[in-house]
């Protein structure tokens, strides 16, 4: 039977059918929402925050100090919030949290513009960091229960890709439109009002909560220590990749700097965006031939290549931003690839914790890459440091060869 409109017709359904489906999906739009609403403050936030506790204080060590407590009790929160979502249900957990995280900036903004002690506003972004709700962590536990077809799930875990990385790219710039209308303070209150919103559409705008009996992970019959193996795998998998983007984050500047063209920088990063989420769209937009294990190891011995030419490009600057291109459009399949191995090394049950950890370690890594790369550049040129990424990268790759067996087909 012929397609209406011919191969045109065909070739966009091919590309967006998968999606079209995920948005067709019962409250799924509404979820997705509140998981661009509750990214977005993180994008702003660290930012936000070292430009905020500068003004304050006039430091600033003790405003990169409070903006890595935040990023760390982030880490720590997700984590936190997995195991309570398997444990309780995500909405009870996203509402206290939700509620909690607003509180708590909402308070880092009062004590601060009243010269309150640091340590007080040191704990308010602690708690805030430690707060934000998780989700994104929610809706990908989510979503297996309501899309059984494989091309489908991996479509919706690309639109969480595309949603996240989008708002972590936009966020700064709210920031900046903050500066220009009044100050910092603003984009914080703001990040409240929109954690806030997120908590409220993704509670009560999302539909009934679908609920798994959660058991401690890895207990249980045989195949639950082979998937405990697994999710082993993607956690060491994901610290590489996070240490090297990390690494690439503080080098890349500094490569930029040293050759006198700093503000190609931002070209850079918003080319590595740029790539990312045209090719997180692309990928999941279709069924794959292989078994997910091997596409994995196939994409992340690709990003070893792109990081490869990263360096080798790095004294040329516009060739550097397309390499950056090139390393988002490769970075975006192990990503998805990460997120729906999942579904094969996790039981059900215990998703929002597999996730959240996933993501805990990879935020640990990138803040570990990033200090990495601060300490290197104080002892070898910038352009050098650019081979801690490559690696890096080629140990994810070797302990994926090496671990093959333990993510199943």
């Amino acid at each position: 039977m012929r397609l209406p409109g011919g191969w045109a017709y065909s070739w966009r359904y091919a590309l967006f059918g998968a999606y079209a489906h995920i948005l067709r999906t019962p409250h799924a739009r509404s979820r997705l929402a509140a998981v661009f609403l509750s990214s977005l403050p993180l994008g702003m936030l660290s930012l936000a925050i070292v430009l905020c506790v500068q003004e304050w204080t006039g430091e600033l060590r003790a405003a990169g100090l409070l903006s890595g407590l935040f990023g760390l009790g982030n880490a720590v929160g997700l984590s936190l919030q997995g195991s309570l979502i398997d444990r309780f249900g995500s909405r009870k957990v996203v509402l206290a949290a939700g509620g909690t995280c607003a509180f708590a900036l909402l308070g880092f903004v009062g004590v601060g513009v009243h010269d309150g002690p640091l340590w007080i506003i040191g704990a308010a972004v602690t708690t805030a960091g430690i707060s934000v709700p998780a989700i994104t962590t929610a809706v990908r536990s989510w979503i297996p229960e309501v899309c059984a077809e494989d091309t489908v799930r991996g479509a919706s875990y690309a639109l969480l890709s595309v949603l996240f990385r989008g708002a972590m790219t936009i966020g700064p710039l709210v920031v900046s439109g903050a500066m220009l209308l009044h100050g910092a303070e603003i984009a914080v209150v703001l990040a409240a009002v929109l954690i806030i919103a997120a908590t409220l559409i993704f509670s009560f705008a999302g539909g009934r909560e679908l609920q798994n009996k959660a058991a401690p992970l890895g207990q249980g019959p045989g195949p639950e220590a082979v998937r405990s193996s697994g999710l082993r795998t993607l956690l060491v998998s994901a610290g590489c990749i996070g240490l090297a983007v990390g690494v690439t984050n503080v080098a890349v500047p500094g490569v930029m700097t040293s050759a006198g063209v700093a503000a190609v920088a931002g070209a850079a990063f918003g080319a590595l965006a740029l790539g990312e989420m045209l090719a997180a769209l692309g990928f999941g937009s279709r069924r794959w031939r292989g078994q997910r294990r091997t596409q994995m190891l196939l994409a992340q011995s690709m990003v070893v290549v792109v990081a490869v030419l990263i360096f080798v490009v790095a004294a040329q600057p516009w060739l550097l931003v397309f390499a950056m291109f090139l390393g988002g459009a490769m970075r975006a399949p192990v990503s998805i690839l990460q997120s729906s191995l999942l579904d094969d090394v996790v039981p059900k049950a215990h998703l929002a914790r597999g996730y959240s950890a996933l993501v805990a370690v990879t935020l640990l890594s990138h803040a570990a890459g990033n200090a990495m790369a601060g300490l290197l550049a104080d002892q070898i040129d910038p352009h050098n440091v650019l081979l801690v990424p490559a690696v890096a990268l080629a140990l994810g790759s070797m302990w994926i060869a090496a671990r093959y067996r333990t993510l199943p087909a």
